[in-house]
């Protein structure tokens, strides 16, 4: 069986996803939903994992409204909640397309907060969830994330650095980071890209703590649902995981040591085996 990824353009309501694509059709379905920082994109976040997660299910990785060659709304929102709507949209509209009635998701990030919501607006429509180093709970910025979020103020190279080497434990110990930093900036100094990028910052820095999924909705949720953060996480503190441990019905937390913001990065030896395992497969 092939585990090669493929690139397609797919209706996803009432816009066109770019999305990332592996594995047999036939296999369960896995969605991979990434973050939000600078340069992201669904190959940024997944590229290296989806022929892993291939052998045993039906990769979709889309590039979430707002970042790399997906489409844009006709109407841009000016707040987070907004753009998080749009792509639980888009989420619902790729799975309508791809005739995927259910699904298991992967949420990094903001991509944890999306899973979040739409778990809340369609529960019917997932199975298990794994989120990793997810926000979508209340916490306070750290150094790390404001320096994040303020990246356009100061986007030289040296600088763009420091914010996704902060993504990681020890920047040493992660083969190919230099390279993953050089195409991430290409993309994020991308005229377009740094305009819409720079406006979601925004969005995101004036209401980052909506995003929060309130108690009584998490205890609605009947998903299984495996948690996942880096122990040395300098970007999404630990408490966001442990918020969702107290509140979700079905819940399990696995820290993972010498690993920071980016376990799929860093840890992909835990992180793989710890899929699977939940999945199954």
């Amino acid at each position: 069986m092939s585990t090669s990824v493929v690139e397609k353009k797919i209706p996803s309501g009432a816009i066109a996803s770019h999305v990332l694509l592996a594995g047999d059709p036939k296999n369960p379905p896995a969605i991979l939903l990434h973050g939000a920082g600078p340069g992201a994109t669904a190959a940024s976040n997944w590229l290296r994992c989806a022929p892993d997660l291939a052998k045993h299910y039906y990769v979709i990785a889309p590039d979430l409204v707002g970042f790399g060659q997906t489409e844009l709304p006709a109407e841009l929102p000016t707040h987070i909640l907004g753009w998080i709507g749009h792509r639980v949209e888009q989420v619902l509209g790729l799975m309508d397309t791809l005739g995927v009635e259910r699904a298991h998701v992967v949420g990094n990030s903001m991509g944890g907060a999306l899973t979040l919501h739409a778990l809340v607006q369609a529960p019917q429509r997932f199975d298990k969830v794994l989120l990793m180093g997810a926000i979508g709970a209340p916490f306070e910025y750290s150094w790390e994330m404001k320096r994040l979020l303020e990246f356009y103020k100061d986007p030289r190279p040296a600088r763009y650095k420091e914010v996704i080497e902060s993504f990681v434990h020890d920047p040493a110990a992660v083969p190919g980071l230099d390279e993953i930093i050089k195409q991430r900036y290409a993309v994020a100094m991308d005229p377009k890209t740094r305009e819409m990028t720079n406006l979601l910052f925004q969005a995101q820095a004036a209401g980052m703590n909506d995003l929060t999924v309130p108690e009584a909705q998490l205890g609605r949720l009947p998903h299984p649902v495996l948690l996942v953060h880096g122990r040395q996480d300098r970007i999404v503190p630990l408490d966001t995981s442990l918020y969702f441990l107290k509140h979700l019905q079905q819940a399990e937390l696995v820290v993972l040591d010498r690993c920071g913001h980016w376990a799929q990065t860093q840890r992909w030896d835990a992180m793989y085996p710890l899929i699977v395992k939940h999945f199954g497969g």
